[in-house]
């Protein structure tokens, strides 16, 4: 059973579901962006980009102004604590145990710090590639476009992570996803 007694605030729901949508939406949508020159199928992953990259510039806003549980300084993925719980996150899951973290602790808030890394990477380059012009910036598109599918590989080792994560969770008895999915009380 979860004893952890946190929540997410309704922004941080709506940035979260705002994040879920248009990244998972505009990574299905990138294989018939690439066989699209300009048409419908890559005006759609565009548009889905654009959109992701307003979530993320609005959860990097509240990643410095938000609400203390909130904010980068919290669970900065850099920090020897964060590196130290998620090694015992990982000892605890090897012994089939599922770890209870606080908000963004441990192993959880390495995986989201990566989550919130790898869409900011799509979403910067995939607006660096919808803004270079292809035939007078060869080079530099080329780059961007390299880059950019560097990103896609990862999204699927993302998703896996968060939502294998959330998954343990609700089998161990602890479905944590309320926490982020339930808007009543």
């Amino acid at each position: 059973m979860n004893t952890l007694t946190y929540s997410y605030s309704l922004p941080a729901k709506i940035i979260h579901m705002g994040l879920a949508i248009f990244g998972i939406a505009a990574y299905l949508s990138a294989e018939g962006a690439e066989h699209s020159d300009g048409g419908f199928a890559y005006l759609l992953h565009a548009y889905l980009g654009f959109s992701l990259m307003a979530f993320i510039i609005l959860r990097v806003i509240r990643g410095y102004t938000g609400s203390a549980s909130m904010r980068f300084s919290s669970w900065s993925p850099f920090s020897k604590r964060q590196w130290l719980l998620a090694v015992e996150d990982v000892k605890s899951l090897l012994q089939f145990k599922t770890p209870e973290r606080g908000m963004h602790e441990g192993f959880a808030g390495l995986t989201q710090a990566f989550g919130l890394m790898v869409f900011a990477w799509m979403g910067a380059t995939g607006t660096a590639l919808y803004f270079i012009n292809e035939n007078s910036n060869g080079t530099l598109y080329e780059i961007f476009e390299e880059t950019h599918e560097v990103g896609e590989s990862l999204i699927p080792l993302y998703l896996i992570l968060h939502v294998g994560a959330v998954i343990v969770h609700s089998l161990a008895g602890s479905p944590i996803w309320g926490k982020m999915w339930r808007f009543t009380k």
